[in-house]
This record gives C-alpha cells, structure tokens and sequence, in this order.
C-alpha cells in the first residue's frame, strides 16, 4: 500500500494518459485508462500442483488480483495465444479487449560462455541441461522418472545439469527430489547448478546434448526461447503453451510419462553431428521469429490506441 501510494504520487506529477501494469495485478488512478499484462498462468492453471499449503494459498489470491486486473483493465495484453484463449474461454474477456504480444529474444554474444566451474570437464557436451526455478510446476519428476527407465533397462543415460534455486518454501520440495534420487543410486547423475549468470546459462546452452522443458504450464516459457536462440536440440513436455513456443522444432512427449521421455531423449543422442547441425539451424531460425523490437512495437500501439481512445472520450 505504501508502495502504491508513492507511485500515485509520481502520476500526480506525470498525468499520463495510460497506464501499463506488466503484472496481473489490479491498480486504479484517477479514471486513467489501464493496461494490464498477464503472463504468470501457473496460478490460474495448476494452482496445487503438489505446492505446500501457504502457496497454495498464495497462488489463490494471485489468481483472485489476476482476474480482478484482467476483469476492470480497459484492455488487457496477452503474451500468448494460449493465455489469450484462457481469458477469453474462461474469465469471458472479450477478445477484442485482449492484444496478444508475444515476448522476444536478443540474439546471443558470440562468445564461448564461461563453464559453472561445478561441472566436471568431462561432462561437456554429454550432458542434458534444463533450466527454471525449483518448484513442482516445473515438472522436474518427469526427466527424474526418465533418468529411473533409462537405468533399469541398462541403456546410455546422459547426466543432467538443472539450473535454478528453490523459493524458501520449496526447499523442502527440493530435498525430497534429492532424497529420490538418492534411494535410487541417481544422484551422482545430476548436478543442480543453483541461479547461473548470464555467461554460464550460455555455456550451458552451447556445449548441453539436449534442452529438456518439462514444465506443467508456462504463459511464454522465455527459457525455451533462449534455448532455440542457441540452436539447441530441445525436448519438450506438451504442454501450453510450449507447442505454440517451439513450433515444429522441438519433439514433445505426453506429459508426466518418464518411458516415453527417456525413448525420445534416447532418439536425440543417436543423431550425428551432420543431423544436429540441420536441427540447430532450424531452432535458431525459429528462435529469430521472436522479436523484442516487435514486441515493443505491439506493446506501443496497445497503449497508443488506449490513450487515443481516452482522448476521444474527453472530446
């Protein structure tokens, strides 16, 4: 609230003819027209998810302010088709109140990265690579399960590097995933990486055998994106909205089924460096499709048609 207060303070001063709030959350001022972006969609879709009960709890009332700021928005921007969809099909948003803007990627440094200094040398490109925070909406028990499938029938399995830390009422989700591993003699299979820096992700992405996305629900998913702006072969679970994401240069398995993500993990380190390459070249032309100059551009004109609107009004 104090928060709020001094931002209206700042309006006071500026008196701009919209305002754009790039979160779901609900804001008023002085009848200015607003713009809302929606782009956290775990709370709307998989709000439980295996969450403890306090996020639950928490993802309920994002879900609640959410739909509120969607609702009372004077237009609303969704950065995908799927989340355009969810607040057309389920909050009865009209469509024409909704501007789909789709988020872009900045095309990667020419450089080598810098190697975590964690990860063995030996592990350079053999490892699968995921990244994101530590929770269960990132379904990080399927490429677990698919490590389990791929031991128990004696076939080559990768190691996996998972970048990302757990929130302070997830650890004690990620000690259970640590647990699992270690009942099962997995542990020394994976490395968890903690929050990499920007030169470290590129190392990542440039020297892992696949990039694997297991994620329950995502409202862009901008680590897929990162992952095609270096050309990496991804493996991705389907669903929304990564198909709309990936394209056609990514292969999907069903959700929460560790046999059929182990058999395509499998697929992808049978191909030679001749197949790689084409596949590569394909993702990374993909990957170029996402613009933030386009973005921005898109964005630009959601907030010009509403402050134009306003001033019809006032006319």
């Amino acid at each position: 609230l104090s928060h709020d207060q001094e931002l209206k303070q700042h309006l006071e001063k500026f008196s701009p003819d919209v305002i754009f709030v790039p979160t779901g959350r609900f804001f008023s001022f002085n009848e200015i027209p607003v713009v809302n972006m929606i782009r956290n969609m775990e709370p709307l879709v998989c709000p439980n998810e295996g969450n403890p009960v306090s996020e639950i709890l928490r993802n309920w009332l994002r879900a609640r302010e959410a739909q509120k700021a969607a609702s009372k928005a004077d237009r609303v921007i969704a950065v995908s088709k799927f989340v355009k969809d969810f607040l057309i099909k389920r909050w009865g948003i009209p469509g024409a109140r909704i501007g789909m803007v789709y988020h872009g990627i900045d095309v990667p440094k020419k450089n080598d990265g810098v190697k975590p200094s964690s990860i063995p040398k030996s592990w350079k490109g053999r490892f699968l690579f995921t990244a994101g925070s530590i929770r269960p909406a990132r379904g990080l028990e399927d490429i677990l399960l698919a490590m389990e499938y791929m031991m128990s029938h004696n076939t080559d399995m990768p190691v996996i590097v998972i970048a990302g830390e757990p929130s302070s009422n997830m650890i004690t989700y990620q000690r259970k995933l640590y647990e699992w591993l270690e009942k099962r003699d997995l542990s020394s299979k994976v490395y968890w990486a903690g929050n990499l820096k920007e030169d470290e992700m590129a190392w990542c992405y440039q020297n892992c055998r696949a990039f694997v996305m297991t994620s329950r629900v995502e409202s862009f998913g901008q680590v897929a994106l990162e992952a095609m702006s270096y050309g990496c072969i991804c493996v991705a679970a389907d669903n929304p909205c990564l198909p709309e994401i990936f394209g056609d240069v990514a292969l999907f398995y069903p959700p929460r089924d560790g046999r059929a993500l182990a058999e395509m993990i499998q697929t992808v380190l049978t191909w030679d460096d001749n197949q790689r390459k084409i596949i590569s070249k394909k993702v990374k032309k993909r990957a170029a499709e996402f613009s933030w100059d386009v973005c921005a551009e898109k964005t630009v004109a959601v907030l010009a048609e509403v402050a134009k609107s306003r001033q019809s009004r006032k006319l």
